[in-house]
């Protein structure tokens, strides 16, 4: 397309945009209670028109400021203001309030828990550790309390601290707990360690007495050592009489870890292990066979 062409064509828009503006008519009709709409998004879509700062575009928001200093209607001014602020050159708005935001110091905690709260509140905030209300010390002490929450929360924040002085302390702990819910946030926390200290310190036997730790051993063993030659074997050995167990939690954990800890070459004794399971268990071990890996 010629350049000359090109340049009709946008004289020809600049003349029907100025031909299609607003008439005195529509300004008058903010006013009036049944008009006003209309004629607000008349003029707003007017307005819309002028992406650039042309002296078209100047007129035009002056003529639009003029009305609306000489408009007496405040739902008018209200409409008018809208429409300033589609004008190119008006000024990036404020934010509500510009000021910097005051900004307070925590009080210090008094009691194991409110220096608990302090710890995650610094913790979380980036701060540093050398502004911990609480030493190394103190947390171990308090990870080994004996109401549960606090205990909890303090293996939590020690993990964050120095992963390796929760390391053995989250395995104790998973070892004595007894309730579902409760081995359940212990086995987070442990799968949250790097893995070289949750491996460092994992039991080749199944940790506690509870069907819920022992299943939890069985899932952290399966995901964190299954790379580890080191102690495979020993966690294969301590594996195979848990997979003939009666269908429970721990008997599909079992099952479940088969795939990381075995390989193609363990299939006959897995086979043999796998004969007369439940209803409940055959589909798992034989997902777990199907599943094996050649070395």
């Amino acid at each position: 397309m010629k350049p000359s062409l090109i340049l009709s064509l946008l004289l020809s828009l600049g003349s029907l945009l100025a031909a299609d503006a607003p008439s005195d008519a529509t300004f008058a009709d903010l006013a009036v209670e049944g008009k006003r709409l209309a004629a607000q998004q008349a003029i707003l879509d007017h307005a819309r028109t002028f992406l650039t700062d042309t002296p078209e575009s100047k007129a035009w928001f002056e003529r639009v400021r003029a009305v609306a200093k000489e408009s007496a209607d405040p739902e008018a001014r209200a409409a008018l203001a809208q429409v300033l602020t589609f004008e190119p050159v008006a000024k990036p708005r404020l934010p509500l309030n510009p000021r910097t935001p005051n900004t307070y110091e925590a009080p210090e905690g008094t009691t194991p828990e409110t220096k608990l709260a302090q710890l995650e509140r610094l913790l979380d905030l980036r701060r540093s550790p050398k502004e911990s209300p609480l030493s190394i010390e103190e947390l171990v002490a308090l990870a080994r309390h004996e109401d549960y929450a606090t205990a909890q929360r303090a293996n939590r924040l020690l993990r964050r601290v120095s992963a390796t002085a929760a390391a053995p302390l989250l395995w104790e702990r998973l070892a004595k707990l007894t309730q579902r819910s409760q081995v359940q946030e212990v086995e987070d926390e442990i799968l949250r360690l790097p893995v070289s200290l949750a491996t460092k310190h994992l039991p080749t036997e199944p940790a506690g007495t509870s069907l819920a730790s022992k299943a939890a051993w069985a899932r952290i063993a399966a995901v964190r050592a299954s790379k580890n030659l080191k102690i495979r074997a020993a966690l294969k050995a301590s594996l195979l009489p848990l997979l003939k167990g009666p269908a429970n939690e721990l008997t599909e954990a079992a099952w479940a870890a088969v795939p990381l800890l075995f390989v193609e070459a363990d299939r006959a004794v897995l086979t043999e292990a796998s004969q007369g399971l439940s209803e409940r268990l055959a589909p798992k071990a034989k997902a777990a066979l199907d599943a094996l890996p050649a070395k």
